[in-house]
């Protein structure tokens, strides 16, 4: 049940976030944009991102990605992959042995420089997507703790010659994710983390540079690549898997590779009319570097508000069904003769029944072609009536009537229980119909006096029935014990023959012994029908009973997915999400029943009663409702608010019911705008960071018209320490937030505070990190 109800909500979400965001299209990129996916550990986010990208950059497949890759790699027509060499087996120097596998085997280098060459190529090939092809932006993402991380120099630098070749201007982000959540070897990998973050600081310093001959042409000729007295990357975003309260994220690194894709596009998009609103990356990167000496990083975080759609699909859904069930639950009772009548239990319709399995009257003449013993009248006269039917019959009789008209009598009843089956017919006389329903059928086949006509009437009938037999019996006993002496025959005057004496006795013997067996087996039928019907109503009871209890249990997991998704949409979002749409849904049913009439949704177009047969459960009832809600209820504009406007209108619901102060508009915004900050957190743990040296920009991602974006824009203005702005974006269903922060040093990271112990132990154990031999040729820090 889960998946379908997910499946209605999913469904819906997308059609209105469709119909809101209609004309919004997808985001585009300004310049070209190259990504670097270093070592294995990256190629979740390679994937992700890649993704992410291809759902919301309109210019899409234009961008490239290449991943360096030790092992596994992604086979996608926009991923060039370039293999590099293993590293050791042993930990000790598996990061330093992969650097000297790279320097030491040639046929490595000719594949990058050919690799690289190729996605320049390439990219410059795609540049008429763009409207901006001065400038390409290289964005180079790596796991810390990943070893390949240790060929980051030669494999940027590689890549940017060949670029420049092709662009006027090459800018190299670097985006070093950091996982603090501790596998088995997590002291290990804490010190591969540090040791690239010391990294990472010494490319980053001002006097940084780096001289290798790296290129190399298919004539083994080789050329230098050069890198001089300068930070090797514009930025270096550092994105960790804690906040900067120091509180895990709840989706682990996925919400990284989601602030990727933003950080990305945030560079490459063009500026809007408004300047003041728009990011400058050259601005920021000087803003939060100031005049400081060291290497200083930035981090970001992302927070989102959607229009809690799938909330609100399931909560109209079990409101829907509220609805519904209480209509069920309030069908009227018939009367007792009306039961009787529609469900065939009036005299005339047992009749019927006694006709259809009684024989005719052909079977019982024919007792009269039985043969006789022989005994004559004068014998039989001082005989019981008893006496002389075996003394004639010698027990033949009682079984001819037996085999001729009892067996075949019950034989053909029970034929006809089993076609007129009581549970169909209270389908289809209760059940079925609107002005009764399911639970009307309930009620009549419980045990309560009160409304239980069936049975009540059933036992009427079985007790008058029995007591009618037990008087039949008795009289059958009367019969049996009288003498034949004493009968009332016609057997002519005083010269009669024995023979037709016999003959008229035996005649008057069956009609007053056969006649009342008739009888007799007439009432036993009619009480064997009564109390088959007795069975079935109980056994019916039952089975609608446990109908009733799925019903009810079906109301209380509607609204337990109703809830759990209203709590997934976080307070904010989810506030009076029950009272407002049930009011809605309540208001949207009560107009239609107007137009309808009271029992529209009990039709069988709409919801109906005939999906709620006796013995298939509540089968099909989801996926009614589900398709009442899609047809008749969510396509109404109340329910296609734009997100700011849906959340102003809960906020007021309130109101018509209850005595609580109605939230004002600005109370409500600035509720949201708070909520959208405290989850816009950066993805870093900073220690101690101080203020001087904390520099932020905060941007929106939405429609510049929306009232809750000028709130926003205008919120503190005059007092805030950051830079706010708008990324416009003609979407209705939902806001972004993207809080920037630099200026932090690496003495202020937690994550390399922690950790640093674990490098310092493990290199005086003997454990090798550091590339050496490129820090002794080929980095210099020139005075």
């Amino acid at each position: 049940m889960r998946e379908l109800l997910d499946q209605f909500a999913t469904e819906y979400v997308t059609d209105m976030e469709r119909q809101l965001d209609n004309g919004f299209g997808q985001r585009n990129i300004q310049n070209p944009v190259l990504f670097l996916f270093l070592g294995d550990k990256s190629l979740d986010a390679l994937q992700a991102v890649c993704r992410m990208n291809e759902q919301k950059w309109h210019n899409s497949e234009e961008v490239l990605y290449i991943h360096a890759y030790e092992k596994e790699t992604w086979e996608h027509p926009l991923v060039h992959g370039f293999q590099l060499p293993g590293p050791d087996s042993d930990k000790r120097k598996m990061r330093s042995s992969m650097y000297e596998c790279f320097a030491q085997d040639e046929s490595i280098l000719m594949e990058l420089n050919k690799t690289m060459k190729q996605a320049s190529v390439r990219v410059a090939e795609m540049g008429k997507q763009f409207t901006s092809f001065q400038q390409v932006n290289l964005a180079v993402v790596t796991r810390a703790d990943d070893p390949a991380n240790v060929l980051l120099p030669e494999l940027t630098l590689v890549l940017k010659s060949y670029l420049a070749e092709l662009f006027k201007n090459v800018s190299m982000d670097l985006y070093v994710l950091l996982q603090e959540r501790g596998g088995e070897e997590f002291a290990f990998s804490a010190a591969l983390g540090v040791s690239f973050l010391e990294e990472v600081n010494r490319y980053q310093q001002r006097d940084y540079s780096y001289h290798a001959d790296l290129l190399v042409t298919s004539d083994l000729v080789k050329l230098p690549v050069e890198h001089d007295r300068a930070p090797l990357f514009s930025l270096v975003y550092l994105l960790g898997d804690k906040n900067e309260h120091g509180m895990f994220l709840e989706a682990g690194m996925r919400e990284n590779y989601e602030l990727i894709s933003h950080l990305v596009l945030l560079h490459n998009k063009g500026a809007e009319a408004n300047s003041s609103d728009s990011f400058s990356k050259v601005q920021f990167v000087r803003n939060m570097t100031g005049s400081r000496e060291e290497a200083t990083f930035a981090s970001a975080g992302l927070s989102k508000v959607k229009r809690p759609t799938h909330a609100i699909a399931l909560t109209v859904l079990a409101a829907v069904y509220d609805t519904y069930w209480e209509r069920l639950k309030q069908g009227a009772i018939p009367d007792k003769s009306s039961v009787r009548e529609r469900l065939g239990l009036m005299s005339h319709d047992l009749q019927r029944q006694i006709r259809l399995v009684f024989p005719d009257e052909t079977k019982r003449d024919e007792m009269g072609g039985l043969m006789t013993s022989g005994v004559s009248y004068k014998e039989l006269a001082s005989m019981t009536l008893r006496e002389a039917e075996q003394a004639l019959f010698e027990g033949s009789s009682q079984i001819f009537f037996d085999t001729n008209l009892v067996r075949p009598v019950y034989q053909r009843l029970e034929d006809l229980l089993s076609e007129e089956s009581l549970a169909s017919i209270i389908q289809e006389e209760i059940v079925g119909d609107p002005r009764y329903g399911l639970y009307a059928a309930y009620q009549i086949t419980s045990e309560q006096s009160s409304v239980g006509h069936l049975l009540n009437e059933l036992r009427v009938g079985i007790r008058e029935t029995s007591r009618e037999l037990e008087l039949a019996r008795a009289e059958l006993e009367e019969i049996y014990q009288q003498r034949v002496d004493r009968q009332e025959i016609r057997v002519g005057g005083l010269f009669t023959r024995d023979k037709e004496r016999v003959r008229a006795f035996v005649r008057h013997l069956f009609d007053q012994i056969y006649g009342k067996k008739l009888e007799i087996l007439e009432g036993e039928i009619i009480l064997r029908i009564l109390q088959e019907r007795e069975r079935q109503v109980g056994e019916i009871h039952r089975q609608i009973g446990r109908q009733i209890e799925q019903l009810e249990e079906l109301q209380k997991q509607l609204r337990e997915h109703a809830q759990r998704s209203i709590r997934e949409a976080a307070d904010y979002l989810g506030k009076n999400i029950e009272d407002y749409y049930g009011s809605l849904v309540r208001e949207a049913i009560g107009a239609m029943e107007t137009q309808r009439g009271a029992d529209f949704y009990l039709e069988s177009r709409y919801i109906g009663t005939d999906s709620l047969q006796l013995y298939n459960g509540v089968a099909g009832l989801i996926e009614r409702l589900c398709r009442f809600c899609r047809t008749e209820i969510l396509p109404r504009p109340a329910f296609a608010l734009t997100f700011d406007a849906d959340l102003l209108a809960r906020a007021n619901v309130a109101a018509a019911y209850e005595n609580r102060a109605v939230l004002t508009r600005d109370d409500l915004f600035r509720d949201l705008a708070f909520a959208l900050e405290e989850r816009a957190a950066v993805h870093i743990e900073v220690f101690h960071f101080l203020q001087k040296h904390r520099y932020e920009e905060k941007y929106l991602f939405a429609d510049t018209s929306n009232d809750f974006v000028q709130f926003v824009l205008h919120l503190d203005e005059g007092n805030r320490s950051y830079k706010q702005g708008c990324i416009h974006e003609d979407r209705k269903s939902g806001i972004e937030k993207l809080n920037l922060m630099g200026g932090f040093g690496m003495e202020d990271l937690m994550y390399y505070r922690n950790n640093k112990k674990y490098h310092t132990s493990y290199q005086d154990n003997g454990f090798s990190f550091a590339a050496e031999e490129r820090m002794n040729r080929h980095e210099t820090k020139k005075d």
